[in-house]
């Protein structure tokens, strides 16, 4: 009789382990899909942060350079738009609207990420920027003098629908990611 229970609760036991071993594996696949919504929060956080300095940035150069406030006026720079490098005007001496032709052309490459770089496949690609960013400006936004709006939008994970009135980079769709700054520079007129 004692041998009849014993194989009897080995059986169970096997049984029972294998209905552990499937809790605990539908466990860990939980734990796994937490883990990648975890990284894709924490890049799209990294993201916004990047673009709200880059926006910030963009400001103070605005700030810096009133005189050339209309040369910003209707710029959409990102994904490599500017091809030609304007001349440096920390080295030679420029008008309002150099300096703004200047400020445009590096906010764009901070944009696209040219402050960090990788090789792959024998090319240089830069890294350090937002994932198909466009920035744009518009300056006496709303109709007031001195007021501008700096926008910088980017593609993201989640599409978020945004149909609203601001059109800066509108070609990525409803997974357009938007930032925007609003602010008045003086010594503007």
């Amino acid at each position: 009789m004692n041998t009849a229970r014993t194989q009897k609760i080995t059986g169970v036991a096997l049984i029972e382990i294998l209905i552990s071993l499937l809790i605990l594996s539908v466990g860990v696949i939980g734990l796994s899909n937490v883990q990648i919504n975890a990284k894709r929060v924490a890049q799209e956080a990294l993201q916004r942060t990047k673009a709200a300095s880059l926006a910030s940035d963009m400001l103070e150069r605005i700030r810096a350079n009133p005189k050339g406030f209309a040369a910003y006026n209707g710029a959409e720079v990102g994904r490599s738009s500017a091809s030609t490098e304007p001349a440096d005007c920390r080295l030679v001496a420029c008008a309002p609207a150099d300096v703004a032709a200047r400020d445009l052309w590096e906010w764009e490459q901070a944009l696209d990420g040219a402050d960090e770089t990788r090789m792959a496949d024998d090319q240089t690609r830069q890294v350090g920027g937002l994932y198909l960013p466009y920035g744009c400006v518009v300056t006496d936004f709303g109709g007031q003098a001195g007021r501008v709006q700096v926008t910088i939008a980017w593609e993201g994970f989640r599409d978020l629908g945004y149909t609203g009135a601001n059109t800066c980079g509108a070609i990525l769709g409803l997974k357009r990611q938007l930032l925007s700054f609003e602010s008045f520079v003086a010594g503007t007129r």
